[in-house]
């Protein structure tokens, strides 16, 4: 299938959309302040990612904000330092501060012109709102990364989407891809994987707008 030929984009909402990795750096600041040095920032990034990951079991219990404030004191507790559960909050509640790409809301402006446009992300209720407005789309269609939509048979049946008529808009290392066809966005990096292990390869939200473009030329 050519980019023209899906009716529905599922994509990332953090590293795609979101600037997650940025949010979460300068989150860290007061902590890292306290451990001193000059600590690298993938290293650091990479660990936070590792304890999210070892914390998500529990995000029904504990939910985004709850997720990211455990994140915080469990990073102290690596680093041996000592962390309030206010810092801890202060830092979860960061998470409504986190920038857009720059690329990302005309891409979205544009691309809801041709597609129904889905965000797979996690957030709280209470922050679902704005970021939907920021992204230009309807609250029901924020899918929690706790559903996977495209083997959802009723929701599918429901919303009058094949899974085969969704494009998958993700990141390298994100997640298994499920069913349907994948473009990976490597924002940042040198170079893609080789040969591409997805349907499109591109570097940005701009390039996937572009893409479409050239397609609508053929």
């Amino acid at each position: 299938m050519g980019l023209t030929d899906y009716r529905a984009l599922l994509i990332d909402c953090d590293e795609v959309l979101v600037d997650r990795d940025s949010g979460v750096w300068a989150a860290l600041q007061p902590l890292l302040d306290s451990r001193g040095g000059h600590p690298d920032k993938a290293q650091v990034l990479a660990e936070f990612s590792a304890v999210v990951q070892a914390l998500y079991p529990r995000f029904g219990e504990l939910g985004f904000s709850g997720l990211l404030c455990f994140a915080h004191r469990q990073l102290a507790e690596r680093w041996e330092l000592k962390a309030s559960w206010e810092e801890g909050m202060s830092f979860a509640r960061s998470v409504v501060g986190w920038s857009l790409f720059e690329d990302a809301p005309g891409a979205m402006l544009y691309l809801r012109k041709f597609y129904r446009l889905l965000v797979h992300g996690d957030r709280d209720a209470e922050d679902r709102g704005l970021l939907c407005e920021r992204l230009g789309i309807m609250p029901d269609d924020f899918i929690s990364l706790a559903s996977d939509p495209l083997q959802d048979h009723d929701w599918l049946a429901a919303n009058d989407l094949d899974a085969n008529a969704i494009l998958q808009v993700t990141r390298p290392g994100a997640r298994q891809p499920g069913a349907g066809a994948v473009c990976l966005i490597c924002r940042g990096r040198a170079r893609h994987p080789s040969p591409c292990a997805a349907d499109y390869c591109i570097n940005s939200m701009a390039d996937l707008v572009a893409q479409h473009q050239l397609s609508l030329r053929r």
